[in-house]
């Protein structure tokens, strides 16, 4: 595995160089772990995030849980349609918005807490393997802030 060895003045732009490659090459790594752990149940990494996203908070609508997520919303209901059609989620309308839906957990789906979390803690120390909690507390800010800046950058330029 390449490491960078340069410093920020003479950084020349490559794609094997650029943190925001980088960053989505950890993320197609980290999805393939976290698929393998989880393909005894059938789940894939991204039903893996909205469930667990439903285990801290039940009744989002569809709308409120793929912002919680940053995905966009027909991404969501594909997802939301391969849960409920394995019996884990249940979508329930909105009194007020026939068009809106609440999402919740069925009893099968709350069965599968504390296996999901398992899987997320292995995949989680699989990743940090050889860092200090020191180690993973500076990476979680760095990313934070990268990520930050981005959004930022991001809003300034759509202006």
């Amino acid at each position: 595995m390449a490491k960078i060895k340069q410093s920020k003045d003479e950084f020349t732009f490559s794609v094997d160089n650029c943190l925001g490659f980088i960053a989505n090459r950890l993320v197609k790594s980290f999805l393939k772990v976290l698929d393998h752990k989880l393909s005894e149940f059938n789940l894939t990494g991204a039903q893996f995030c909205v469930l667990t996203k439903l285990f801290e908070e039940q009744g989002l609508t569809q709308t409120q849980l793929a912002h919680r997520l940053y995905i966009e919303s027909p991404t969501l209901v594909r997802t939301l349609d391969r849960l409920e059609e394995a019996g884990l989620i249940e979508r329930r309308r909105v009194p007020e918005d026939r068009r809106a839906f609440h999402i919740f957990l069925t009893e099968k789906g709350e069965e599968m807490r504390s296996l999901l979390m398992q899987k997320g803690h292995e995949v989680h120390e699989i990743a940090i393997k050889g860092m200090t909690p020191e180690d993973v507390m500076i990476m979680k800010d760095l990313l934070f802030t990268l990520w930050h800046n981005l959004e930022q950058g991001a809003e300034e330029l759509s202006k």
